[in-house]
């Protein structure tokens, strides 16, 4: 043999080997995640599933919003036979209860991967995978998936908000607030390909990073109440807009807010109005501003025993501002308890302008308190002259939130401090079960004792004698304010004779406050001709009924004798 060629062959199947050698070094080390992904391109694809969010829960541990396991059907057509997909369309029609000829027009209009009914309830995952077997109709699959639902339907819907069924991410109120705590989103499952690219098996999913669950402030019950008599409001009343709030205002906790419109969650598509108008609409306060000026002037020693009041109006310049009634002379107290609006702008033009103004920004008007998103800002300017200072003193020429409104007079309910609403309570970790609490926060100081005091006193003739007497409880004292604002008129360019924004703004028991309730609607309609509009009127379907029941369901004992509400 001859040795040369011997040495060349082995030479040339050594070199052979080592490319071999080399190539392999490229596909394993250095090219390795360039070849992997390539051969995922070849043999698998990727398709989004909905991934599941940690739940909401009210203050009591009951569920406001959960991810539920479902199931998406798919099928590749081009493999099923003609007997297959009218067998198949009809056995899914009979287990899932949707129309058959939409399933077999997919199957007929489509050859290869297509989603034929997406959201299905697991509990038919078992009948579902029998049919496949029956029919022997392989190339019919299920993805595991979740949707977003709702128990308790509209029950605090604007404020929960909704999940969009495509994207799997809250798109309004408190879901769209804590997409980062809940998690949830478009999630990818791994798919592999037959040799003709079509999609057979799943291989593995791409979850999401950590979830939270969130217990709220909202109690489930009080809600209810709430609601019920907002309904009772609207029915009667049939505003454009309206709303109950309901506050501890010891804590700042939002345990109720009842909007109108409302809308379900499980079924938003169908409603156009998402907005919650509680934190993202403002709006002319009225005159629940009343109370804020009298205890600026009560804290600068400004008062007089009496003020005259016009026999029921007062010229500023070229403007005429009314009253509702003929008032002469009332001391500073019966300026609020009968709502008197020449009083209030008499004791304003005393106080200085820039005073006034800052006072009201104090109690967190004009500034939005960040709880809610989309929240409004509400609106109010410098005064620099005594039209100015008059229309604010009477809550018009500047507009609040119900939100803001519902702070303010909780700093008088629990003596004197503006706290920020709290929504979320604690956020708790889905996998450990660790919490975190959100703590209470105190904004400021914005009232001295001897002021909260005297605002209390005159604030509980307001209800027990004054505008708001209609709506008193016979159980309960009731410190509060009415409030009425006439709407401007595009039409007329003018202040409208019969549209109002009406108002009652208070807190009960007066002592020891456990509520603060805001009770707004716009537009709200005459019941008899005769009567005149106003945030008494108006609220007190709402109040007597709501207060009684919001203290017996907390288990408050009556502070006050029944017959002491009978004059």
């Amino acid at each position: 043999m001859n040795k040369t060629r011997v040495y060349i062959t082995a030479g040339f199947l050594t070199f052979l080997f080592f490319l071999v050698w080399l190539r392999l070094i490229d596909i394993q080390l250095l090219n390795r995640e360039k070849y992997i992904k390539y051969i995922e391109r070849q043999y698998y694809t990727k398709e989004n599933i909905i991934l599941p969010r940690g739940s909401i829960f009210d203050k009591n541990g009951d569920i406001f919003a959960i991810s539920v396991p479902t199931i998406n059907l798919f099928a590749i057509p081009k493999y099923l036979t003609d007997t297959q997909k009218e067998e198949l369309a009809k056995g899914i029609s009979e287990i899932i209860h949707i129309s058959k000829w939409k399933i077999l027009r997919k199957l007929k209009r489509h050859k290869n991967y297509v989603i034929l009914a997406e959201n299905v309830d697991k509990k038919y995952k078992d009948q579902l995978l029998k049919l496949r077997k029956d029919l022997e109709a392989w190339n019919f699959g299920i993805i595991d998936s979740s949707k977003r639902f709702y128990p308790f339907d509209s029950l605090a819907g604007t404020t929960i908000g909704f999940v969009n069924r495509k994207t799997g991410k809250g798109m309004e109120g408190l879901e769209y607030k804590l997409n980062d705590k809940l998690g949830g989103g478009i999630g990818k499952i791994l798919l592999m390909k037959d040799a003709a690219g079509n999609p057979f098996t799943i291989e593995k999913e791409e979850i999401s990073d950590v979830q939270y669950n969130v217990e709220i402030s909202i109690d489930k019950n009080i809600q209810f109440m709430a609601e019920t008599a907002l309904k009772k409001l609207v029915e009667l009343r049939k505003p454009k807009e309206a709303a109950v709030l309901i506050v501890d205002p010891n804590t700042g906790d939002i345990l109720a807010a009842a909007t109108y419109p409302n809308y379900n969650p499980n079924k938003y598509w169908r409603y156009r109005y998402h907005k919650n108008i509680i934190f993202q609409n403002a709006y002319e306060p009225g005159s629940l501003a009343k109370p804020f000026v009298f205890a600026l002037a009560y804290k600068k020693g400004i008062l007089k025993d009496k003020y005259y009041c016009g026999n029921g109006y007062i010229k500023i310049g070229r403007r005429i501002i009314r009253d509702h009634a003929r008032f002469k002379y009332l001391t500073p107290e019966e300026i609020i308890i009968h709502s008197s609006n020449v009083g209030i702008i008499k004791i304003a033009l005393e106080l200085d302008k820039d005073e006034i103004y800052k006072n009201f920004l104090k109690f967190g008007f004009g500034k939005s308190t960040k709880t809610f998103p989309g929240e409004a800002s509400g609106i109010i300017r410098k005064v620099y002259g005594k039209a100015q200072v008059a229309y604010m003193s009477i809550g018009q020429s500047w507009i609040a939130s119900p939100i803001q409104i519902a702070m303010a007079y909780s700093a008088i309910a629990n003596g004197g401090y503006l706290l920020k609403p709290r929504l979320e309570k604690a956020f708790i970790n889905a996998e450990t079960g660790e919490r975190e609490e959100i703590p209470v926060k105190i904004v400021r100081k914005v009232l001295e004792d001897d002021t909260v005091k005297k605002l209390k006193e005159v604030l509980k003739l307001v209800v027990e004698e004054g505008t708001a007497k209609s709506g008193k409880s016979e159980f309960y004292t009731v410190a509060g304010k009415t409030g009425t604002a006439q709407k401007y008129d595009p039409k007329t360019k003018s202040l409208s004779k019969t549209k109002y924004y009406t108002w009652f703004a208070g807190f009960f028991p007066v002592d020891k406050p456990k509520y603060t309730i805001v009770v707004f609607a716009n537009e709200p309609q005459k019941v008899y001709k005769w009567e005149h509009i106003g945030g008494g009127k108006v609220s007190s379907v709402v109040l007597k009924e709501l207060i009684d029941q919001l203290m017996f369901y907390s288990k408050q004992k009556p502070d006050k004798h029944p017959a002491s509400a009978k004059h």
